[in-house]
């Protein structure tokens, strides 16, 4: 009995913990205060990676602000005028203003990211704005029908070679019904549409264009400062020691007065039995001491039409990293070199490479006395024993090119022109080059050339090696199914919860 007078039950407290009301009771207070736990320490933790990513966001904020807001520029195509001398030249000026204004896009989206250039496309569904175009009515196109704030437009005069462009622009950030400005630009050159258009796109920026570095960007140093050259024999007053052998139908090595020994190299010479020639001395089958007689030809189908003559150097061993000058004297009664076709002096470089041993050059053929119909009949094992062999012993016949770069000669018929620049034009020269060549090509109009002191030195102002830059060029040197195959594989989805939601 208790105090009370009540009887006791019998059951001790634990007995009365393991009831199911009292136990289901325990359990949603305990979860309840894990619930509340939960909740306090999320909220100690976000207010502290608030109080921390505070700064950051002010950063971020405050670099948006600074971070210049795109500019949508419509360039429209240009109107056309000019006198047309054939059918053809009609079609293509009545083109050209559109050519033109798309040259100015294609310039203008290259600049600074902020220029956002409205497409080809959108802007030929707009139609052509002429100078006449009332400021009202290309300020209701830009800022009600395209969304921009700048409008470039004109007109194109073509006649003959000389283009004159006169073009508007208006900028409704500047001014709402008034012409910011009213330019003419005119140029003879073949590269017209091109220097055009890049005068304009500067009126456009207000800043000049870059331009990669061109012969005579950069001065000559003098013969002193060049020191020894890196070529055997550049002024040939030893002969054709360091170069190819002269074929005595194409190439000669000759004196001439004042000018001690030079190359004299032929281009106006009937095709096909001068390749026949040259096969011959590849194989053994022809002898440069009893050189044929191949008649002169200056057609477009001639050796300067089609061919071209290369004389080519000894391996020059590469330095990676290093830049160089190459200088040259030329001279052609061929015509004049100014203008669209010109002399060059080529400097290519080569390097080993897996693929260059898949087979047995001409010459290694014909030293083998097989052609290559016999060779191909032999078992692989044979086959690729004889490449081996043959690379042990003449390593250079298996090197491939890998860069390429040249000199150009433009001249005036009848007189000695001397060029020279630096090259890499930017940075130095690539690693992957191992070997250098000199190569001097002869090719169009067809004629005689004359050369002289071609030399490779080491640029003497460089102190240290450089590093390679890249061609800004996209996809420079790749062929097209290797860019195929790049753009594929970058357009390929990857897996991930975008792609798997079907987005």
């Amino acid at each position: 009995m208790t105090k009370s007078g009540r009887k006791r039950t019998g059951r001790n407290r634990n007995e009365v913990l393991k009831q199911p009301l009292y136990t289901d009771m325990h359990k949603r207070n305990t979860h309840t205060a894990l619930k509340i736990l939960a909740i306090c320490c999320f909220i100690c933790t976000c207010c502290s990676a608030t109080a921390d990513e505070a700064p950051a966001n002010s950063k971020k904020a405050e670099a948006a602000k600074t971070k210049p807001a795109k500019i949508y520029v419509a360039v429209f195509d240009f109107t056309t005028a000019g006198k047309a001398t054939g059918n053809s030249q009609v079609l293509k000026d009545k083109t050209y203003g559109a050519q033109l204004a798309d040259s100015v896009r294609l310039k203008l989206r290259k600049q600074d990211k902020h220029w956002e250039v409205i497409d080809r496309l959108t802007m030929s569904e707009t139609g052509k704005l002429g100078l006449k175009t009332k400021p009202a009515k290309v300020r209701e196109i830009l800022s009600e029908q395209l969304g921009a704030y700048i409008g470039v437009y004109g007109r194109v005069e073509k006649n003959g070679d000389t283009v004159r462009a006169e073009v508007a622009c208006m900028d409704l950030r500047k001014s709402d019904n008034k012409v910011l400005w009213t330019k003419t630009f005119s140029n003879d050159s073949q590269r017209a549409r091109a220097i055009i258009a890049a005068k304009i796109v500067e009126a456009i920026t207000g800043e000049k264009l870059w331009t990669p570095p061109e012969y005579g960007s950069e001065i000559e140093p003098t013969k002193k400062q060049l020191g020894k050259p890196l070529n055997i024999n550049g002024s040939f007053d030893a002969g054709h020691n360091g170069w190819d052998a002269p074929d005595g139908v194409s190439t000669f090595i000759e004196t001439a007065p004042k000018c001690g020994k030079l190359l004299r190299v032929r281009t106006d010479l009937q095709r096909d039995p001068w390749l026949e020639y040259r096969k011959g001395l590849r194989t053994g089958r022809a002898s440069r001491d009893n050189p044929p007689k191949i008649e002169t030809d200056t057609s477009y189908s001639s050796v300067g039409g089609l061919e071209g003559v290369h004389f080519r150097s000894e391996w020059i061993k590469a330095i990676p990293g290093q830049r160089y000058w190459l200088t040259a004297d030329v001279m052609t009664t061929a015509g004049d070199t100014n203008k669209g076709f010109f002399p060059k002096v080529f400097v290519k470089g080569f390097c080993k490479t897996p693929h260059a041993l898949d087979g047995l050059p001409e010459s290694a053929l014909a030293e083998l006395k097989l052609t290559p119909e016999q060779f191909a009949d032999l078992p692989k094992s044979r086959r690729d024993a004889l490449i081996r062999d043959n690379a042990k012993k003449h390593p250079k016949r298996y090197l491939r090119e890998c860069y390429r770069w040249y000199l150009a000669c433009r001249g005036t018929k009848g007189k000695w022109t001397h060029a020279a620049a630096p090259f890499p034009p930017r940075g130095g020269l690539p690693k992957n080059v191992e070997w250098l060549q000199i190569q001097i090509y002869s090719y169009w109009p067809p004629g005689t050339y004359l050369w002289d002191n071609v030399h490779l030195y080491k640029d003497p102002t460089q102190k240290a090696p450089l590093k390679e830059v890249k061609p800004r060029t996209p996809n420079f040197g790749k062929t097209s199914d290797v860019v195929e195959k790049q753009t594929k594989k970058s357009h390929r989805k990857k897996p991930g919860p975008a792609n798997d939601s079907g987005e």
